[in-house]
């Protein structure tokens, strides 16, 4: 029972989201080829995806019997003390793991974003923009240091935009979805701000900046029309979504489904 709640403490939709960027990331850098550079390379992110996810659990504990009664510790299936035992035990494995990379400065950007997730989960998810913004930065790692190994950012620019903008789309709406609960415990997140519309309509003008930044790209690096037509209708249809849908919760799930379909147009883009 404790390590089925571990296993769904650290979200492992998540984790295999993170695997399927970095493969996407090796692909279109031109490392398919090379398994054992991919596990040194990807290793370090799942671990530190499996930190952040797991400390936002044990800190949101409290919050999280009222907003998300299904996660492991308000269900009971695993105690706090456990978690945090978990939790340290990931943060020691992932500080560790930065040894694994090659480039002196990449491994300094790894423990650096090691260090942002904490702050995030003890700090800056509680004041607007701040706390979405350091998730973004987060979610793009397997772009962003890749393109640190290599020192060459002509094709992964993108990637890392997208990945950037995207997640601050998906994180406004998350907030959004925990807007009511996050008020109760003096959070002061982006809806506080700009309301359920003013939240919709920065969703819609991201989606916009994306879309732009998808002809520059086609323009420049990734010339496969598949790629331009799939990220097109990609980010058309979610921006009705986004207008349209009443449920943020199902909102919040459907971006964290479709980034795999954001990712796979890049990986077209990249290699066809």
């Amino acid at each position: 029972m404790r390590l089925v709640a571990a296993y769904k403490l650290v979200r492992p939709l998540n984790l295999l989201i993170v695997i399927l960027a970095t493969f996407v990331s090796f692909v279109i850098s031109g490392f398919c080829g090379d398994p054992a550079k991919f596990l040194s390379f990807v290793t370090p992110l799942i671990l530190l995806a499996a930190f952040s996810n797991s400390l936002n659990d044990c800190l949101d504990a409290e919050l999280d019997f009222e907003a998300h009664p299904s996660r492991p510790i308000p269900r009971g299936e695993i105690s706090i003390r456990e978690s945090r035992l978990f939790t340290i035990a990931l943060g020691v494995l992932t500080l560790g793991s930065a040894l694994l990379y090659r480039g002196n400065l990449t491994k300094v950007i790894f423990v650096a974003g090691f260090f942002l997730a904490v702050l995030y989960d003890f700090y800056l998810k509680k004041i607007v923009f701040f706390g979405n913004f350091a998730v973004s930065i987060l979610t793009s790692f397997p772009f962003l240091l890749m393109g640190l190994e290599i020192s060459n950012f002509r094709i992964l620019w993108f990637p890392v935009s997208c990945s950037i903008l995207y997640n601050l789309v998906r994180e406004s709406l998350k907030d959004m979805e925990d807007f009511k609960v996050d008020q109760r415990f003096g959070y002061r997140t982006l809806p506080f701000y700009i309301g359920e519309k003013g939240i919709r309509i920065f969703g819609v003008l991201l989606l916009a900046v994306l879309v732009i930044l998808t002809f520059v790209a086609f323009l420049s690096v990734f010339h496969n029309p598949i790629f331009l037509i799939s990220m097109l209708v990609i980010l058309v249809y979610l921006a009705f979504k986004v207008l349209r849908e009443r449920s943020f919760s199902r909102l919040s799930v459907f971006f964290k489904t479709f980034m795999i379909f954001v990712l796979l147009a890049i990986l077209v883009g990249g290699t066809l």
